[in-house]
């Protein structure tokens, strides 16, 4: 029988068409050698933002309890009502003490946060005078409470560290009393209700997943307060002397806050 040998055409094409497929086979392959090193650090920034953003993303609510350190300052105290007895004189118008508050909020997940807050009740003493009277000093005792509605935003720079700033509104219960001279020359006591506001800003720290610390400064103004008349015979033979203020706070918070 006689062998039949493939025409050259036919084997011309066939080795086309294996180059050609070997080729095509190489060119994927380097495609995909160059892409790898691309999706690999695309993948590591995306894990790496994901790492970063987790905390500030959690969403839930917290208790908070806070050691501050506050210096109470009494302003426009020579707005108090001394008549007819020469210019006024300041005396002590700042306190400073250690107190603390607690509170409760919740973390939207996308670095807001809203709080709660509830402080100390806390107790001053301020004192003024006159030119005329250097000696017969008013004290002026204030005694104040506060609740605040607080708003935080969280700016995250590290896997575990944030800075954050604060506003807050709420309410100041502020009660006014004291005497002039000596104690049995008593001032009326009166009570008033303001709206208090405060900022702040500070840096917190994750410790775990559930705990953090935070340390910032805030100030804080609980609005004007005044005491009752005079229920002493002044030099005048009037009832028309009362001590007035307006009470400010600025304080360093160290604050430890649960995320439930």
């Amino acid at each position: 029988m006689e062998k039949v040998s493939p025409k050259p055409w036919a084997s011309h094409l066939a080795n086309k068409a294996q180059c050609y497929s070997l080729d095509i086979s190489d060119k994927n392959i380097m495609q995909m050698l160059k892409t790898l090193p691309v999706l690999l650090l695309v993948s590591s920034a995306i894990h790496t933002t994901l790492a970063v953003a987790a905390p500030a993303e959690k969403e839930g609510y917290y208790g908070v309890a806070r050691v501050i350190s506050a210096e109470r300052k009494a302003r426009n105290m020579d707005s108090s009502a001394r008549p007819g007895i020469g210019a006024f004189v300041s005396g002590n118008d700042t306190q400073n003490d250690m107190t603390g508050s607690i509170g409760v909020g919740y973390r939207f997940g996308n670095g807001w946060r809203m709080e709660g807050e509830l402080s100390l009740p806390q107790k001053d003493k301020f004192t003024s005078g006159s030119t005329t009277f250097p000696t017969s000093l008013n004290e002026h005792h204030i005694e104040s409470r506060r609740v605040m509605l607080n708003a935080y935003r969280d700016f995250r720079v590290t896997e575990k560290m944030s800075f954050y700033g604060s506003a807050g509104l709420g309410l100041a219960q502020l009660e006014s009393k004291g005497w002039q001279g000596n104690e049995s020359r008593q001032y009326g006591s009166a009570t008033q209700t303001n709206l208090a506001w405060s900022l702040g800003a500070g840096v917190a720290y994750d410790v775990t997943d559930h705990l953090a610390l935070d340390l910032g400064y805030r100030y804080v103004d609980m609005g004007d307060t005044e005491s009752g008349w005079n229920n002493f015979p002044n030099a005048r033979g009037l009832q028309d002397e009362k001590m007035k203020a307006n009470l400010v706070s600025s304080e360093i918070l160290l604050g430890a806050r649960w995320a439930f």
